[in-house]
């Protein structure tokens, strides 16, 4: 039965120039949306400007096979408080992880002295606090999970969305690689869902009519989620901290990544390499990028320098002199503000996603407003006729977490299914 509805809703989709619904956005807001919208045998095209599913969750083994599967972007659940994604989670039957913080942790402060954190103690240390756990393979994979391929179309920026009281809305899209002279994609729909970080939408978006004023600015004013952060994530080949007595959690008062912890442990599913990540605050974003200015494969020792200073271990103990190849061999792909910088050298590799970078998620122009919005704010999920909005910003609850995806997409699915 599901196949056969799956059926009827690729020939909707290729036969007709209307769908029923069209969300803009193929994250972890949109693929909910797009999948609720689907059971209630609606026909939907999920549009995004990336050339990849899944938005803010990125998984660094996504970008290269030889990655541990990181994730770059979103992460953590809390199952505890978390329902909604908890539940998700287990109709989808994905794995899961709690994140390791058995044995020692570390404390590198501003004076360049190194604390030993007890057995015991990385629960008040680590960026995610107690309770939380990962999904195996990657926090990408719900949102894989969630969507049908041929209901999707990525690389699509859309530029115009032309809309009425009647029910007819038409969306123009380009696509990335897409010359000058190239016509525009144009899509018809009865309703959209924007899915996607307000403050993108409400600058690289032209509505005609106008946004509402109090709309408009309101989307502006609302910072995405996380967006001045980073990531790093270090593969090994043997999971070297934990041999140590390791928890691998550390904070670093001085280096670029200001904390890091164990992003896959390499065993049971859990990843393909052992990985350590960590987060890149605005501060140490401007220090990365003065160290990648002229030669981005300057990252790897960088990094690698930086590991051996906060964790007290040598070239030796992390398997580096065993691993890594002769300078010339190394090699850099990609770049921070898109899917990743990755730098390999032997069996190392070192990776960086800058979401400050990102103009998908931290979009800039010159429109100023004086305040700003807080997540959730009800000019957030206000709906427009016959446009609704969604993403983790405006949720009611639990926003800037998957978990607040989740629900945000639960209640603008429901405004769309009553409207249509």
């Amino acid at each position: 039965l599901l196949l056969l509805h799956s059926i009827q809703c690729i020939n909707r989709i290729m036969m007709m120039s209307t769908v029923d619904v069209c969300v803009i956005g193929a994250g972890l807001s949109g693929a909910c949306i797009a999948r609720n919208l689907a059971s209630h045998n609606k026909s939907v095209l999920v549009l995004d400007a990336r050339n990849r599913v899944g938005g803010r969750l990125l998984t660094a083994a996504a970008a290269n096979a030889d990655l541990g599967g990181a994730d770059f972007g979103g992460a953590w659940i809390w199952p505890r408080s978390e329902p909604n994604m908890a539940n998700l989670l287990q109709n989808l039957n994905l794995q899961t992880v709690p994140m390791h913080m058995d044995g020692i942790s570390m404390a590198y402060i501003a004076n360049g002295k190194r604390h030993v954190i007890p057995d015991g103690q990385a629960e008040m240390y680590a960026a995610c606090g107690g309770g939380a756990i990962r999904v195996c393979g990657g926090a990408s994979r719900v949102v894989s999970e969630l969507l049908e391929p041929h209901s999707v179309r990525l690389g699509m920026r859309v530029t115009e969305i032309d809309y009425n009281d009647k029910k007819e809305v038409k969306i123009k899209c380009i696509k990335n690689n897409a010359n000058k002279n190239d016509n525009p994609t144009i899509i018809k729909c009865q309703a959209v869902v924007l899915a996607a970080p307000p403050k993108v939408l409400a600058r690289t978006i032209t509505f005609l009519p106008n946004l509402p004023k109090q709309k408009t600015e309101s989307m502006i004013a609302t910072p995405t989620w996380m967006q001045e952060y980073g990531k790093v994530a270090v593969s090994f080949p043997t999971n070297w901290w934990r041999q140590q007595r390791m928890s691998g959690i550390s904070i670093d008062h001085v280096g670029a990544v200001a904390t890091w912890w164990e992003a896959c442990s390499g065993s049971e599913d859990d990843g393909n390499l052992p990985t350590l990540a960590g987060f890149v605050t605005e501060q140490g974003a401007a220090m990365l990028r003065k160290v990648i200015c002229d030669d981005s494969s300057y990252l790897f020792e960088f990094i690698i320098e930086s590991l051996k200073r906060v964790y007290g271990v040598d070239a030796n103990a992390m398997g580096t002199l065993e691993s890594v190849a002769s300078d010339n061999e190394i090699k850099a792909q990609g770049s921070s503000e898109q899917d990743g910088l990755i730098v390999t050298n032997g069996v190392i590799t070192v990776s960086y996603k800058s979401w400050l970078e990102d103009d998908l998620t931290n979009a800039k122009d010159d429109t100023v407003v004086d305040f700003t919005c807080d997540y959730g704010d009800r000019d957030l999920q206000s709906s427009v006729e016959p446009l609704f909005f969604a993403g983790t910003e405006t949720a009611a609850g639990a926003h800037g977490h998957m978990e607040g995806a989740v629900i945000a997409a639960e209640r603008a699915a429901t405004e769309v299914v009553e409207y249509l």
